[in-house]
C-alpha cells in the first residue's frame, strides 16, 4: 500500500498479552516435576497464533470492485498494533477490530492467556514498516488504564459508529452474533470487548467447543485465586464476577439455555460441571 505523507485519521488498536513478562519467566524457570505453566514452545505457539490471526489480506467492495482495505498491522514481541483509515466506510474499521479482538481472545483462553488493550481514534502514521503518532500514544496510555484483562474502547468511537453502551442483559437474547453484542459497558463506565458474553455462533454451533471454552475460562480464573500479588487478586475478583454473571443464568436454567439459545438435549450433560464460584 502507498504510504501517506503525513498523519492520517485512523482507528487504532493496541493489544498485548497480560503478564507477558511472567510468562517469559515461567518459560525459563526449572521445576522439579519438569512441568511449566508456560514453556518456550507454548509461548512461541501463542505468539504465532496471534500473528496468524491478525496478518491477513482483506478486501472490500468499492464502486463495484474488490480492493484492498487500509488495514495495517505491526507486531513486536507480545504487542500488536492494527489500524484503519477512518474515512474508509462508516464503522468498517471498528467492526473489523472488534472481530479481531474477540476471535483472538476466544482462541487464547485455551492456552491460559489473557489480553489487555485499547481501541482509539486519532492521528497515526502506519505502513508496512513504521507506526507512530498521537493515536498510538493514547492507545498505550489507555491500555494501562484498562486495569483488568479487557480491551477497552474510547467512548467517542462508540458514538461515531452507533454502538451503544448497553448491559449484557439487554443483548442476551440476540439470535445471531452481532458487533454490538461484543461490546459491554463495565461498572466503571468503560466499554470492553466481552469474551464472557459467549454465543453459539462463536463456535459455529458446536456445543462441545463452547463447553470446552467455558471450562478453560473457568480453569484460568480459578488458577488466579491463590496468587498473592494484590494486582492479581484484583484481576481475579473481576474475572470471577464476570464468570459468575455468565454462568449463573445457565445453571438456573438447568444448563438448558445460554445466550437465548436452547442447548440441544444430547449436549445437556456437557455443561453440568460449569458451576459458579
Amino acid at each position: 500500500m502507498n504510504s501517506p505523507d503525513n498523519y492520517e485519521e485512523r482507528y487504532c488498536l493496541f493489544l498485548d498479552i497480560l503478564g507477558f513478562q511472567s510468562h517469559v519467566d515461567e518459560s525459563t524457570s526449572p521445576r522439579a516435576d519438569n512441568k511449566k505453566p508456560m514453556n518456550f514452545l507454548k509461548l512461541r505457539s501463542v505468539l504465532n497464533r496471534i500473528s496468524k490471526s491478525v496478518n491477513y489480506k482483506e478486501k472490500m467492495e468499492v464502486a463495484g470492485e474488490m480492493k484492498p482495505t487500509s488495514r495495517c498491522v505491526t507486531q513486536f514481541s507480545d504487542s500488536v498494533v492494527i489500524s484503519y483509515r477512518k474515512n474508509e466506510q462508516p464503522g468498517f474499521g471498528v467492526s473489523s477490530l472488534l472481530w479481531d479482538v474477540h476471535r483472538i481472545q476466544l482462541d487464547l483462553i485455551h492456552s491460559g492467556v489473557l489480553l489487555r488493550g485499547a481501541i482509539v481514534s486519532g492521528l497515526l502514521f502506519h505502513d508496512d514498516h513504521l507506526v507512530f503518532g498521537p493515536a498510538l500514544n493514547e492507545a498505550v496510555a489507555l491500555e494501562k488504564l484498562a486495569n483488568y484483562p479487557r480491551v477497552i474502547l474510547d467512548g467517542q468511537i462508540l458514538d461515531e459508529v452507533g454502538l451503544k453502551n448497553s448491559k449484557r442483559s439487554a443483548k442476551a437474547m440476540e439470535y445471531s452474533r452481532s458487533i454490538s453484542s461484543m461490546v459491554t459497558g463495565d461498572f466503571d463506565g468503560l466499554c470492553y470487548v466481552d469474551y464472557f458474553n459467549v454465543h453459539p455462533d462463536d463456535f459455529h454451533g458446536d456445543w462441545n467447543e463452547l463447553r470446552e471454552y467455558l471450562e478453560s475460562l473457568r480453569t484460568l480464573v480459578k488458577g488466579l485465586a491463590n496468587k498473592k500479588s494484590p494486582s492479581l487478586k484484583v484481576k481475579h475478583s473481576w474475572l470471577r464476577t464476570k464468570f459468575n454473571d455468565m454462568i449463573e443464568p445457565l445453571a438456573k436454567s438447568s444448563f438448558r439455555e445460554i445466550a437465548g439459545h436452547s442447548v440441544p438435549d444430547d449436549d445437556l450433560d456437557l455443561f453440568g460441571q460449569l458451576k459458579p464460584f
